[in-house]
């Protein structure tokens, strides 16, 4: 529910990056006070050909900003594809998983789709106990031109009210 956005939280991560030809990191949403934590990936067209692909990887990092670090660990992450705008826009793909290792490829056959990553705050410091955030990586490395993308944390807050607790940085 996102009525007047006092109960979810909604914070850009990341702001029409202009292509994914190589690894582009959203800013990481922070865990602490985090209920539960989603991600919208919103995708345009890829525009080389429909060989296209960007991997799309949950990480798990103690540093909140946009930058990679050491300590930073994939996290598996489950997720829905939503149609394409027009007739299919309201229909939702199946909950499927995706490894920490492997992430999700989203090909040109996902153009202009979104993605919604679900995320369990509660699940992240056994497999990270220092981890103070989570982000998305998408990355085209040599696998397309360009995509614009996006990114934006859906945030059940632990405490939700109408001045929200800062969620990233």
């Amino acid at each position: 529910m996102a009525r007047y956005a006092e109960k979810l939280h909604i914070v850009p991560l990341l702001n029409s990056a202009g292509s994914t030809t190589a690894a582009v990191l959203s800013y990481a949403a922070a865990l602490e006070n985090t209920q539960w934590l989603s991600f919208l990936v919103t995708f345009g067209a890829m525009t080389s050909d429909s060989t296209d692909v960007v991997n799309v990887k949950v990480v798990a990092t103690d540093t909140l900003g946009n930058t990679t670090d050491a300590q930073d660990i994939g996290l598996p992450f489950y997720y829905r594809l939503s149609g394409a705008p027009g007739a299919n826009a309201d229909v939702w793909g199946d909950i499927t998983a995706a490894t920490a290792a492997a992430g999700l490829d989203i090909t040109a056959v996902q153009d202009n789709m979104n993605l919604l990553i679900d995320v369990d705050p509660a699940s992240v410091p056994s497999l990270h106990s220092t981890a103070k955030g989570v982000r998305v990586v998408l990355d085209g490395t040599g696998s397309v031109a360009a995509v614009a993308s996006t990114v934006t944390g859906l945030i059940e807050s632990r405490y939700p009210q109408n001045a929200h607790i800062p969620a990233s940085t």
